[in-house]
């Protein structure tokens, strides 16, 4: 059992993926953008204090006490995203665009119930919101010696005390560990057994990569393709005591469907004599899950042109489920061209599964609005400036795994630990505003992200720039947003195991990414 677990850890950075759920799952589910209506985009997200906004009541549910009035809207959304990917000092680019619903909410709103009575209100949304965008495409390529994937296959096998190569990596169900990576090396012919004189295993493998010298020289590729969306299912109350104190709350049930094709390619450059002429590696993952989560929040107008909020929601308890598999295909010169899955060593042909629960952190949002030259008569210009700031403990993410085994317990102690060891807490600051003159309104925008990452090299920083106009008129409204992100991260592809010949780990390829959104909303208010 230790041995397994020694192994699983040292494998979960060696190996391009080998582990589907991993640290890297927590913070995907916990961290957004700017979300809602285009409206509500266009002045950067900051609406946890801003009344009459249909999609404000995701941030802060207290907002839906302001409705007197019934209000229908829907937003449509086109992102697109580009990245960057340098590695070996060659940058190479791709982007992935699509097109998806990014809101759709309805609330009714309430009247004074008792005549003299100072609740004013009181009123309930439900809806729909796309929290976070999957979709994108990120390539990389480079030149690289003396490293290779392929040398922690067989560096794999070797630690994990192999003693008969047909057998224990050649169909073996109970070789989970090294299912997705080195039983594929072997049967594709990209490792191969040492053998001693009369041909026996000599308990050591070796590389279709490394030359007779042992050199090693590549070109590396990586292409991942992501897909899918974190979209929270939402309904929410808000109350108006008085017209000074609002407020709400209200439950959150997210929705997790997540697909990512990753795949991994070297071709030998090695003029010395080498087996190998290529493989390919990919490994295809799907995520689904529901969760459900809750959000109370309180604002306060002391006088009638400012608006002060605070919002507390609680983590997500996320229930998810991985299906995920491993193909590979080598090339060699002496054995040609073979192919292998993970699906191939299980009896059934199916995918791997895991199950798992992931909870994000706790968030706490200060908000405030001010709204300034506020008329009753709409043909004079008013508007609005508004601020959120937002705290988020990432390293208080915690990750459950389902079965209940030792090598279970081991890996969830492992995996917690990795996140306390990794991440941060977090500030987000949202700020934008709005001109409205007579039916037409002038929006603009900015968010910024903090970094996660406790090391301040990884970055992790997002910034959103927006802006936007809208139109409303005899309870008709249509809003039109831009927003632009830009980020910065870093992808390790593979960290070496431990060996004696040099081999070494190849520096993180750096990733650039920038998304562009148009948005539109349609919305009526009866």
């Amino acid at each position: 059992m230790m041995k397994r677990m020694v192994l699983a850890i040292a494998m979960t950075g060696a190996c391009f993926s080998l582990q589907a759920q991993n640290i890297d799952d927590a913070l995907r589910f916990s961290s957004g953008a700017p979300s809602g209506t285009a409206r509500a985009q266009a002045v950067g997200g900051a609406q946890g204090a801003l009344g009459g906004e249909a999609s404000s009541m995701y941030i802060n549910p207290a907002t839906v006490g302001f409705f007197r009035t019934s209000d229908f809207s829907f937003t449509v959304g086109v992102p697109s995203i580009s990245s960057t990917g340098t590695y070996q000092g060659v940058s190479s680019s791709d982007s992935r665009t699509n097109l998806n619903i990014s809101n759709a909410t309805i609330i009714w709103g309430g009247k004074r119930k008792k005549p003299g009575s100072k609740w004013q209100n009181f009123s309930g949304g439900i809806g729909v919101n796309r929290t976070s965008n999957y979709n994108q495409r990120t390539y990389y390529t480079g030149d690289i010696h003396n490293s290779s994937l392929s040398l922690n296959y067989y560096l794999a096998a070797d630690a994990a005390g192999i003693t008969n190569p047909n057998a224990q990596l050649g169909g073996d169900p109970d070789q989970t560990i090294l299912a997705h990576s080195s039983a594929l090396a072997y049967q594709t012919y990209l490792i191969n057994p040492v053998t001693n004189t009369d041909g026996s295993f000599a308990g050591t493998f070796y590389s279709a990569a490394e030359a007779t010298d042992n050199s090693v020289y590549v070109r590396q590729e990586s292409t991942s393709f992501e897909r899918g969306a974190n979209t929270e299912f939402a309904g929410s109350f808000g109350a108006n005591y008085n017209d000074k104190f609002y407020i709400g709350g209200g439950i959150g049930v997210p929705n997790v469907q997540y697909r990512r094709d990753l795949t991994w390619k070297e071709t030998n450059l090695n003029t010395l004599a080498t087996d190998l002429n290529y493989f390919t590696t990919t490994e295809v993952l799907r995520t689904y899950g529901t969760g459900i989560n809750a959000k109370l929040g309180i604002i306060y107008r002391p006088v009638k042109t400012l608006n002060l909020g605070a919002t507390i929601h609680t983590p997500s308890w996320i229930w998810l489920t991985d299906e995920y598999h491993t193909d590979m295909t080598t090339s060699t010169k002496s054995n040609g061209v073979n192919s292998f899955s993970s699906r191939d060593s299980r009896y059934d042909g199916l995918d791997d599964e895991s199950k798992y629960t992931v909870r994000t952190p706790w968030k706490g949002i200060l908000s405030a609005t001010y709204l300034f030259a506020p008329s009753a008569d709409t043909r004079k210009p008013t508007g609005f400036i508004s601020v959120d700031y937002e705290y988020v403990d990432y390293a208080s993410m915690h990750m459950r795994f389902k079965n209940n085994d030792g090598y279970d317990r081991e890996t969830e102690t492992d995996r917690n630990n990795s996140i306390k060891d990794t991440y941060q807490a977090a500030s987000n600051f949202r700020v934008g505003g709005e001109l409205k003159l007579h039916t037409i309104a002038l929006r603009l925008g900015y968010s910024y992200y903090g970094s996660p990452y406790k090391i301040s090299s990884l970055d992790g920083v997002r910034s959103y720039y927006s802006g936007g106009i809208g139109y409303r008129n005899n309870g008709f409204y249509m809003d039109l947003a831009f927003i632009y992100g830009s980020s910065t991260s870093y992808n390790q592809p593979y960290t070496m195991l431990a060996n004696n010949m040099n081999y070494v780990t190849p520096d993180a390829a750096k990733i650039e990414k920038t998304s562009y959104t148009g948005l539109a909303t349609f919305g009526w208010k009866f």
